[in-house]
């Protein structure tokens, strides 16, 4: 019987880090340094097992890219400033196939993203109904999807072997719970930040393997190869005690420059959408910092 030959200590090392998913953060967060300001293994407190935890990939835009920054346009959507942030955690699997079943979805207005979204009124407890006035005027890459995924599963390909996985829900449970520590964590305003600010966060999970949707309409499972899908999911937050709603994109690794341009497609939509309905946003604004004045001379 002919015996292969020992792998050197540096080739283990090279084959171990190979099927980690850090090759993959490196990739995505140089991708991502063309426009963003990346932060690796960013920091957060997980409220229910009073751990400290992070995520691989949390990014900002950097205001000094041409894709962020037009002094013209931050003088039309004064005294209103938006920010969308970006969190990611990159996963990599040889063996195991991710399958993801979904249901129609429909048109994702705030109720599905409420999660994702902070400004200034609803930071402070307020009811804000800034959110939902600007998902009901506005096109984020959500609107491409018709259906969502409401489960999923993680196959072993290896028909001779079998391990659980629950690689997809815990990628999900960082990145919710990350930015749920973010909303809950109180925030002085920037420097650079005058006015009415508007936060919208964009999870993300970059998958280097197989991925596929799982059409059961004819009553027989039908897998399809898939690049681009979305996760929807909710969760009480341990700081506002409220049901939130999320969208978790997975994108496969060799679809995210293109998902990149969908990232910056929404920026645009959202910041046209404040310049065009500026005016109606800021009596709604204005109108609810009223009332809340109001009630609080009341108690």
């Amino acid at each position: 019987m002919k015996v292969g030959k020992k792998k050197t200590l540096e080739e283990h090392l090279i084959e171990k880090v190979k099927e980690s998913g850090y090759p993959l953060e490196i990739e995505i967060s140089k991708l991502l340094d063309k426009d963003y300001i990346v932060f690796n293994t960013e920091y957060y407190f997980d409220a229910e097992t009073k751990q400290d935890r992070d995520i691989d990939i949390y990014a900002i835009p950097d205001i000094n890219t041409e894709v962020f920054t037009n002094d013209d346009l931050a003088k039309r959507m004064s005294p209103f400033y938006l920010r969308t942030e970006i969190t990611v955690e990159c996963k990599k699997s040889e063996t195991n196939a991710w399958m993801f079943f979904t249901r129609p979805l429909l048109h994702p207005t705030s109720l599905h993203t409420s999660g994702q979204y902070l400004d200034e009124l609803s930071q402070t407890g307020i009811a804000s109904s800034v959110d939902s006035f600007l998902f009901d005027r506005i096109v984020l890459h959500y609107d491409d999807f018709d259906e969502a995924a409401i489960a999923y599963d993680e196959i072993d390909v290896r028909k001779d072997k079998s391990k659980s996985r629950r690689t997809i829900f815990e990628g999900i449970n960082q990145l919710v719970k990350f930015i749920l520590y973010e909303k809950g964590a109180p925030k002085e305003p920037r420097p650079t930040e005058k006015g009415f600010s508007i936060l919208m966060f964009f999870p993300i999970i970059v998958f280097d393997g197989r991925m596929y949707k799982v059409n059961l309409e004819s009553g027989e499972p039908k897998p399809e190869n898939t690049k681009h899908i979305l996760i929807k999911t909710h969760r009480r937050s341990f700081y506002t005690q409220e049901v939130e709603g999320f969208l978790v994109d997975i994108v496969h690794r060799s679809y995210f420059s293109d998902f990149m341009n969908k990232l910056h497609q929404d920026f645009i939509n959202m910041r046209d959408a404040i310049m065009k309905h500026h005016d109606e946003l800021l009596k709604k604004v204005e109108k609810t910092r009223q009332e809340y004045e109001s009630y609080r001379k009341m108690k």
